[in-house]
This record gives structure tokens, sequence and C-alpha cells, in this order.
């Protein structure tokens, strides 16, 4: 397979992005000719770096003067910003940018780039589609702290797709992108320095007010095009982070600036995943596989789960038995929207699944046979009776804010402190929590009360099981960064420890699917995209078995998009998000090479099938099938129109888009229809409602190439009228041979 088709007949790729479809890992790519010097540069002309079909120049200060597609010779650097290649921020929160770019006496391949107050070495090392890029020299100016060492931003024109989290942006004919290499390479940038990378250009709601956010990725779209980055910060030492949050010092190179590494690429749009999948089995980065298939590029990875809020040992076989019939292989406990644990933190299970790893194995074996068994995490959510609070003494590894202190003694009845600050607050420090020695209070308000002096009003004392005492004046009381639910986060020693706990779960009980909800907390801890690599990475790496292992997160980052396997936001049916709400998250989805996923659809015993086919088929117009199906086994088990609530499951879940529909923004209705009875699809003006039927499961998936065809029917879905407008007349009926099965009637089902 010629690459991208561009007639660059020495660069070929092995077997293409079909291949990854095939097979679990397929060979690297390997240059045709002799591999050439990874860095070329002529007379008067940029200093180039060959990476894939990007040529990046620098011009003699180490600034970004060229982000060229060689197949084509398009230039996709935005006009007239050119930014340093990478620079250092200081300690005083100013930037010190290169004033010229050398080849390095002792390694060719190495480009040195001399600032005022610090010298920083890159080392560039070509491969067959890609380059690497790592720091493996700094050096400062005596007395100088460098605080973080930003890459970029690189300002491409590109405006039509831009994948943030997966860190590539591409138009119809070229994707160029970046890939942050090891967990302290973090992809995207450091808000507390938003001035040197475009911050006030920068989209903050690219999908609009209500789609997703993320603000852990190497990509960002602005006003004039967007933008690829990643930054790596120096935690030798204490720092404080945004809004306040005091996080380090790391130990080992991650706590150091040396060893940042990315890889920077640019291909056809269509080879995308060829070249990340190549760029993770060469840089070692995790390579989740499904059935032997990279999870990028494998269907299974969308496969549902029965979400149910009450799985447990009490009713695993109904669980099972209900499955089975909607034609789904994986039951999933999300207990009170935690998961079944005694508390989310050291995560026991409760005693609705045994109450032990070792009770939970034995239901995982119990639903052997090809039923899998899942479960729901919050992550980074420390509840208040979780170990790490509760009993006193509380861990002393929460995130923090400001310190304060008291400005007046403290009785152990007090409701009123005095003290030296405010305690700061704001942006990720949310809630109102100060522990002082080993004590908790909150407080409601905080006023200045004198020159110098902060009144706290309203502290109830001895919170989250605390015990109250009396402290004198210039006691410490420091603010603590509670969770969106008000209980705590984990510091990253403590998201280490998480991490390894869930694995250990996982391999002693043998579940194999997991959602990691609230993961932002990771970030909020002051971490960002590390505190996210900690997590989710730092849990498949110690899996004992990786193929087969489903994990979902509320949100994505640069920094684990190879491990996480998917994202299902919101879902259809319920009241806080909407068919629109899901498409907005599908278009997050595509640009980012995650799975197409509806999100979770609520069902019941008690429901309509056409409440539910009109659901299913809500997804199936944007090609999205639903991760959850969620539901309990007693609003199954008590339901009047549980059997076709579940027989239509099966039919949606196995349902997959067409991409002959030529808008994807209609709403559907599907039915069942027995080929060769068909119809044509006629086009109307949106927003009509087309009521249309499915072809026959096994029919359409092995004639996916087929036109879509369906059937009228009109039938209204409770709730939903037809537009006045519609009529027959707007379907047309192909000719066809005789059938030799009935048509389906079209008449309302008995249950509706």
């Amino acid at each position: 397979m010629i690459w991208g088709n561009r007639g660059q007949k020495n660069f070929l790729i092995a077997g293409g992005l079909s291949s990854l479809a095939l097979i679990a890992t397929p060979a690297l790519a390997q240059s045709a000719v002799a591999a050439g010097p990874a860095i070329t540069a002529q007379a008067g002309r940029p200093l180039r770096i060959r990476a894939g079909f990007l040529s990046l120049g620098l011009d003699s200060t180490g600034r970004v003067v060229e982000l060229k597609d060689t197949g084509k010779g398009t230039d996709y650097l935005s006009a007239g910003r050119w930014l340093p290649l990478v620079s250092v921020v200081l300690g005083d929160g100013k930037q010190d940018v290169a004033t010229q770019v050398k080849v390095s006496r002792r390694d060719r391949h190495v480009r040195v780039f001399s600032g005022d107050q610090a010298l920083v070495e890159v080392k560039v090392a070509n491969h067959a589609t890609y380059a690497t890029l790592e720091v493996v020299g700094l050096d400062a100016a005596p007395g100088v702290d460098v605080r973080t060492l930003p890459w970029g931003p690189l300002a491409t024109s590109v405006t039509d797709t831009v994948g943030e989290a997966v860190g590539v942006v591409r138009d119809s004919g070229f994707a160029l992108g970046i890939t942050p290499l090891n967990d302290g390479t973090v992809g995207g940038w450091p808000k507390e320095f938003d001035a040197y990378g475009f911050g006030s250009e920068v989209k903050l709601k690219p999908y609009g007010e209500a789609g997703p956010q993320n603000e852990w990725g190497a990509a960002a779209k602005t006003s004039w095009g967007s933008i690829l980055r990643a930054y790596s910060y120096d935690y030798s030492t204490v720092r404080t982070r945004e809004d306040g949050i005091r996080i380090g010092p790391l130990p080992g190179f991650e706590g150091r600036i040396l060893r940042s590494k990315l890889a920077v690429h640019g291909s056809a749009p269509d080879l995308v995943l060829t070249v990340l999948s190549q760029i993770a089995q060469g840089e070692h980065l995790p390579y989740p596989t499904v059935d032997g298939q990279w999870q990028k590029a494998a269907r299974a990875t969308r496969q549902p789960f029965l979400a149910l809020s009450s799985l447990g040992t009490s009713n695993l076989s109904d669980a099972m038995k209900f499955a089975k019939q909607a034609g789904i292989k994986n039951v999933y406990s999300v207990q009170g929207a935690a998961g079944p644990w005694t508390s989310t933190g050291h995560y026991q299970f409760n005693s609705g699944f045994g109450g032990s790893d070792a009770a939970t194995a034995q239901l995982v074996a119990t639903a052997a046979g090809g039923m899998r068994v899942g479960v729901h995490t919050l992550a980074n959510f420390i509840q208040a009776n979780d170990p790490y609070i509760s009993p006193a003494p509380a861990d002393k590894r929460l995130p923090v804010g400001a310190t304060v202190k008291l400005t007046r003694a403290l009785a152990a009845s007090d409701t009123t402190l005095y003290a030296d600050g405010d305690s700061g607050g704001g942006g990720h420090i949310i809630g109102r929590r100060l522990r002082i020695g080993d004590e908790f209070l909150t407080y409601s308000g905080v006023t200045q009360a004198g020159a110098g002096e902060w009144q706290f009003t309203g502290v109830r004392r001895a919170q989250w099981g605390s015990a109250a005492a009396a402290y004198p004046a210039g006691a410490d009381a420091t603010r603590i960064a509670e969770n969106q639910y008000g209980g705590a986060r984990g510091d990253l020693p403590i998201i280490d420890e998480i991490a390894t706990r869930l694995a250990t779960m996982a391999n002693t009980s043998g579940v194999r699917s997991i959602s990691y909800d609230g993961l932002e907390e990771v970030s909020w801890s002051g971490w960002r995209g590390q505190g996210f690599a900690h997590l989710v990475n730092g849990i498949y790496r110690q899996l004992d078995s990786q193929d087969g292992f489903i994990c979902e997160a509320s949100n994505p980052s640069s920094n684990s998009w190879f491990t996480q396997s998917r994202i299902s936001w919101g879902g259809i049916g319920w009241s806080d998000s909407n068919y629109t709400q899901v498409t907005r998250n599908n278009n997050f989805y595509r640009a980012n090479f995650f799975p197409v996923m509806g999100g979770s659809l609520p069902i019941s015993g008690g429901m309509s099938t056409l409440s539910v086919e009109h659901n299913l088929a809500l997804g199936a117009s944007i090609g999205a099938n639903f991760g959850w199906f969620q539901t309990s086994t007693d609003g199954l088990a008590q339901g009047s129109n549980t059997a076709a609530v579940l027989t239509v499951c099966r039919q949606g879940s196995r349902m997959s888009v067409c991409p002959s529909v030529p808008d994807l923004s209609l709403q559907v209705h599907v039915r069942t229809l027995v080929p060769p009875a068909r119809l044509d699809y006629i086009p109307f003006t949106s927003p009509s409602f087309v009521y249309m039927c499915e072809l026959k499961a096994e029919s359409f998936l092995m004639r996916g190439s087929l036109p879509w065809l369906f059937r009228p029917s009109f039938e209204e879905p409770q709730g939903v009228a037809m537009p006045s407008s519609m009529n027959r007349r707007q379907f047309k009926r192909r000719p066809r041979a005789a059938a030799t099965t009935s048509p389906v009637s079209t008449s309302s089902p008995s249950n509706t």
C-alpha cells in the first residue's frame, strides 16, 4: 500500500489501516531506502525535521517556520505565527526563548537551543512514519529556576477536524499531530502560562456550550486554525500550580524536565491510526487489544453492557438471563453511581459482591461461559468514610491549597476563627474545608475583619470523623480541595495506590470491564494529564491479562488516549441528555478516533417497544450503538413487556449506520424487515422524521456496502409528533422480485 497514494515509491506501509482490524501487532513499517539524517538543512533555508510526510522547518533561532506536507507541498503553518519549537518558563514566570539553534558537536542528531538563561538539547530520531524529539540536556544559568518546558505550540491553519485528545489535526488531504511519549510529557498547556500558548485565542467550548470539553489535549481549536502543544514540569521541588494547589516533589526522572519526549508525525488522514499504531509499538506505549485486535480498530470495543443498579451475588443469575435475552455479553455494576464498594478510595468490595476479591472471583466464575463482569468506579474520589480519611488521623497526602495562620487562639467549642488570609480557593479548589492538625472544619463564609485579619464564620467542627481540639494563635490552617461530591481527592501517591488496587482487583477477581467516572479529579488534584497517565496507564501496566480489558472514562486526555477503550458520555432517554447532546459527543469521538457511542439508554420491563426502538434508532442515525442498557433486575423481573423490550435491545445493539443515509441528523424509527421487501430512501427537508425499517441484522452486516433500504412506518412514538407535511408521496417503491415471505405488517405493536 503506497503511503497516502502520494507517489512516494520508496516509502511503504505494510498492510495499512485494514491490517489493524485483522491482527494484533502489525509489523512496524520500514523505509525501503537507507535511513537518512533526521534533520537536514541547506544554506539560506530552514532547518528541517522529517516526520513521516511532515517537514517541520526551523529558522536559525529555533522558531517553527514550516509545517509542510511533503507529498503535495502544502504548508500548514498558520501565517505569521512563528513560535519556538521548545522554550522554558522560569521560576519568575518569564519565558526564555532560544536566540540560536546549532548542531551539537557531540552528536549530529542533537540540536542545541540557546537562550539568555537556559540551554536545551533536543535529540531528533527519525522513524519510517514519525520522528521523536527528546530533551537530553538542560542547563540553566546559576540561580535560575527552570519551572516548565513547553513544546511549541505549533500553530497550524487546519480548521476542518481537530482531535484534542488524540493530538491530531486534519483536513481532507493531510493530518499532522504530536504524541506525548511518557507520563512526564503532558499533552496540553500549563494554564498558569496561557499567555505563551495563544490562551485568549483558544476555543474553550469548541463543541458548543453544552458540548464535551477537553482541557487535557495536545491539540486545540483556535479562532484562526489549531495548535499542537505539550509540556513538561519540573517537580524536583514543591510547586504551586493553577488555583494555588501545591504538589510535589516527585522523585526520579519523571520529576525532572530531562527526558521530556514526544512524537511528531504527518500522513494522509486515512492512515492516522496506522501511524499511531506504529508509534505505540515503537515507543512501548499501551496497546490494548480485544480478541487480538487493537481496540482502536476493533468493532468489539463498542460492545454493550447491561448496566445494573443492583448487581450482586443474590441476583447474578437473573442478570445473566436478561443479558442473554438482550444479546449482551457483559453485566456491569453501577451501584449508587459509584460501583460495588464499601467506599471509593480503597475500593474494597461490599457485601453485595461478596465482600472480598475472592468472593467476587467466585461471582465472576459463576458468570463464565461467555458472560463478563464489569464494575463502576469514581476514579480519584475519596469518600469521607474511606480509610484515607476516617478514622482519624486522615492521610496527609490529600491535595491542598493555601495555608493561613490563626491570628487568635481557637477553642474546641469555637464556631468562628480568625486567620491572616482567606485561604484562597476558586477554580478546582472547591468546597470550604480547612484542616488544622488532625481536625477537619468547614465554614460558611469569610470576610476581612481588619488589617491582615480575616474572619471565618459558620465554622462546623470535628468533620469527616475527626475530633475538635484547641489551637493556639499561629497554628496552620490549610485549605482542602474537595471533590465534586464533597469528599476528598488523592495526591499522586494516592492515585498510584488506587491504580495498584484496581489492577490487583481485576487480576484476582477476573473483572474485565471498568469505568473511571469523575476521571477529571486526577487532573484537578494539580497533576493535569500526568494524573490521567498515572491512574489509567498505571492500571493497564499492572494487568496480568490485558487483552479484552475494556475501560471507559468520563474524560480522555492525550496522556491516556492509547489506554482508554472508549468514552461514552450522556445518553438518550434521560432528562439531562438528549439526541443533540449525543450528536455533539460523537463529533468529538470521531475527531479523536474513539468509537462512536450513544452513551446510556434507560430500559425497563414496563416500557413500550416503540419507545425503545425510537431511541435505538436515534443512536443508529448518527452511527452510534449504546454502551449501556441501564436498568435493574427488579425493573426487568416485574415488567410486563420485558421479553419484547430485550428482543428490541438485541436487534438494536447489532445495528450499524449506513453511510448512504444522506442526513445523519434525521431522527428515525427502526422496524424489523425481512428481505427482500425494500424501499428506497427519499431525502426531504430536516427536521422531518423518517420512520424506517432495518434490514434483518445478519443480512445487513454481511452486505454492509449495500444502500440502506427500508419501508415507512407511520406509527408515532409516544410523545413524538409526525410533521403534517410528511406523507406517503415522499417515498417510492423499488421494483423487486416477488417476496417469498410476507412483508412485515405496518400495524402498531400490540403493546404500544
